[in-house]
């Protein structure tokens, strides 16, 4: 049975930093894997 992408969506866990682990705000164009903190790019 396939679910909706909707709901397939809603199910994912939240991102996380890859280096404090930390839940990251998400955003449409963001690609990121580090949050602000811990991010070398200024």
């Amino acid at each position: 049975m396939l679910i909706s992408p909707m709901q397939f969506f809603r199910n994912l866990p939240k991102k996380k930093c890859a280096a404090c682990k930390k839940e990251m705000e998400e955003q449409a164009d963001c690609y990121t894997n580090k949050c602000e903190k811990c991010s070398t790019i200024i």
